[in-house]
């Protein structure tokens, strides 16, 4: 009798070991305020207007923040490709090595290394950073940029605004072009 005492002490006190051993685990996993709430590894997301594809966006990493803004970072670069609703065919093609997506706010900043190529106007359009201002329809830039046409003339300038689909593009603040023959 005093054996099976003993034993089912024994017991008690191995599982409160082991219990606190647990509690104390568990209470030094610390999580970062800031990290994001969902993060995304080789992602591509669709947008459709109508059932009809409009834009598909592909990241290396997408990071979800559930912030106000409902944040989105493409922290390891991004290629969003344009589609002409009507006809499906790809319109242009954006790519950039950072960006931001403030999607309540409905405005998206791409960061370093810019490409817009603009395959229905034959345009290409180098720069550092622009906005997307998706209620307004916009893009715009307040840094230098460099536009070159299929013809091979060169516009360069700091800023540029634009319609969506680049067919309203004007450099801001232009500074010089060479234009080819």
């Amino acid at each position: 009798m005093m054996f099976n005492q003993f034993r089912i002490w024994l017991y008690v006190a191995f599982v409160a070991v082991l219990a606190v051993s647990c509690r104390q685990q568990h209470s030094s996993l610390v999580l970062d305020e800031n990290a994001p709430d969902q993060t995304m590894k080789n992602a591509t997301i669709m947008y459709t207007d109508s059932g009809r594809l409009k834009m598909i966006t592909f990241g290396q990493e997408i990071l979800n923040f559930d912030d106000e803004d409902e944040t989105q970072e493409f922290p390891k670069g991004v290629k969003a490709t344009f589609y002409d609703v009507e006809s499906g065919k790809i319109t242009s093609i954006i790519t950039a090595d950072e960006s931001t997506n403030w999607q309540k706010k409905k405005l998206m900043r791409l960061r370093k290394n810019v490409v817009i190529n603009d395959l229905r106007e034959g345009k290409i359009t180098y720069t550092e950073e622009f906005f997307w201002d998706q209620d307004k329809g916009r893009l715009f830039s307040t840094v230098p940029v460099l536009q070159i046409d299929k013809y091979g003339s060169k516009y360069r300038g700091t800023g540029f605004e634009a319609n969506e689909d680049m067919t309203d593009f004007k450099i801001t603040k232009p500074d010089f072009t060479i234009v080819m023959d």
